[in-house]
Order: structure tokens, then sequence, then C-alpha cells
């Protein structure tokens, strides 16, 4: 590896062409200058420079590595303006993780923002689901984790983690609109969808249990008639009269699914969602971003935000 103090020197030296007008130049002792330039030649296993008479020459050695050196000297400049703009929150690479719909809903409209307020900013995004995140940020695989109230949260006050909270996730009811509650303008979980055929994820899934612990709390168990992890899968059954389920929000905004309804729920399932770093770390600007895209998450109204198209 060069020593680029060492580098600097010899670059000074084939400027000033002797030893003393360097030495003067850099302000140390021409004994250091001559110091320095033997240090790099035996790093270097090659003579830079040759003494002929009261001066030293350059080898050619030396003005081989002297053709990288305005190079190397130019992206250390640039290194250095990135540190100094770093600490000034003016720049970063950010390595994001996120689950699906984290990604769609909330982290892409940040980047979005932040690509024209904060252009010295970098982000990968990586889809991670809430089971693995954690880690991911543990080990550094992630700088910022998006994920939600599951059993796989690190627990409030781990030392290891910071959590930010960005928004509570309400769960929505999905009906089909010639469904006969499609037409009330709220629902209540326990006395509207108690007996309801309900279409859910896979158990063991986050999904299926946020809404199977909001249904036991409101006093039973869902009649599950079909299962399906893949969103556009569920939309279809419900599309075709065949169930209803509990949605988290994020998972409907913004879609535009033909012959559907969505109906806020009282006494619903609800997830929090969080931004998850390294203790010690400070996730802005992505954090203020992601908040503002949280903020403009839809929310069920009076008509069906879905169109109904024959």
């Amino acid at each position: 590896m060069i020593d680029l103090r060492r580098l600097q020197l010899l670059h000074a030296l084939a400027h000033h062409r002797t030893v003393a007008a360097t030495a003067e130049a850099l302000n140390v002792t021409s004994s250091a200058v001559s110091q320095q330039l033997a240090a790099l030649a035996r790093e270097e296993g090659v003579p830079l420079v040759e003494r002929q008479g009261r001066r030293f020459v350059l080898t050619g050695a030396a003005r081989v590595l002297l053709e990288r050196a305005p190079t190397i000297f130019a992206e250390m400049e640039r290194a250095s303006a990135d540190l100094a703009a770093y600490s000034k929150g003016e720049r970063g690479v950010v390595r994001v993780g996120s689950f699906a719909t984290g990604i769609s809903d909330l982290i892409a409209p940040a980047l979005a923002k932040l690509r024209i307020s904060h252009p010295g900013w970098h982000f990968e995004v990586l889809q991670a689901e809430p089971e693995e995140s954690a880690e991911m940020v543990r080990t550094g695989h992630l700088d910022v984790a998006l994920t939600m109230s599951t059993a796989h949260l690190p627990p409030s006050g781990d030392p290891d983690f910071r959590a930010d909270p960005i928004m509570v996730e309400l769960f929505d009811a999905v009906l089909p609109y010639q469904h006969p509650l499609a037409s009330r303008p709220g629902l209540h979980l326990a006395e509207d969808l108690r007996d309801e055929d309900w279409i859910l994820s896979a158990p063991g899934t986050a999904w299926h249990g946020c809404v199977t612990a909001a249904t036991h709390q409101a006093g039973f168990q869902p009649r599950v008639a079909h299962t399906a992890d893949d969103l556009s899968a569920v939309f279809a059954l419900v599309q075709a009269g065949l169930g209803i389920t509990l949605m988290p929000r994020l998972a409907w905004a913004g879609l535009n699914t033909p012959h559907l309804v969505v109906r806020g729920v009282r006494g619903t399932a609800k997830r929090h969602i969080v931004m998850l770093s390294r203790a010690g770390a400070d996730p802005e600007p992505l954090l203020t971003a992601v908040r503002e895209a949280s903020s403009k998450v839809p929310v069920p109204s009076m008509g069906p935000p879905f169109a109904l198209i024959s």
C-alpha cells in the first residue's frame, strides 16, 4: 500500500526539483525529506530517486508512479469533501430494508422526495421481511429497516437498536361491491364480520397473526374459507364473492382493483410500523421523509376507493 504522505512528498520533489526547496515548501527538514523518500523506495521495492552530485533526480519508476498521483490526490480530496458533507448531514450512503408494501407506499415516495431535497444521499433498497430485518440491521447488512410490531421486533430498550415510530397501521375490511355491508360507511369487527367467510394469509404470517389476535379479543374465531398470501390472489377471491378480509392499510392503498370496496372497522386489528437502526445511529433524513409519506396514506371514505368497473 502506497503511503499517501510520502507520495505527496515525491510529487513535491518533482515540482521543486531539490530536496532543500521541497523541505522549505513543506516546512520540514531536508533530512526528513530524504528519510521519507528512502522509506517510500523500500516500501515499493524500486529506486525512486538517484543522486547526481548534490541533486536528486527522479527515476523512471518514480515518473510512472507520479503519473497516477494527480488522480489519487483528487480522489482523496473528493473523499475528504464527502466526509465533511456527511458530517454536516449533506451526504450519505444507506442500505434500507423493508417489507414489500412498506417499499411501495412509504420508502419509494420518501426516496423520490429525497432525490430532490438531498441529492448527495444514495440509498440502496432491499426487500426484507420483519422476521429477518432486525438481524440484518444488527449484523450491518442493513443500515435501516422499516419493520412492524411482530414477535421478531427487538424488545423495547434493547441496547443494540434504535426504534423510531412511523405510524399505526389499521386493518380495513375489503368486501365485494355487491356485499350487503358494502353500502355501510363503517363496520364493527365483532358485530358485523363475525359470521362472514374469511380470506386470510397462512397461519404463522404477520398478517394472519394480527387479524386473529384482534378477532380473539373481539370474542370470536374467524371462519377461514380460503388461504392465500399473495395480495392479487386475495383480491381475486374477494372479487368473486368468496369471502371478506381484513387487510393492512398499506396493502390496498393506491391499488385500482374493480368490484371491491374498502370500509373502516371499529375494533379492528392494527400494527405499529417502526424504523429500526443500530443504537447510536441517526436515521435522518430518511426518517422524516418516511413519516411524511405515512401521513399521506389514504383512509377509507364514504365512497369506495376502488373503481367499480363492470
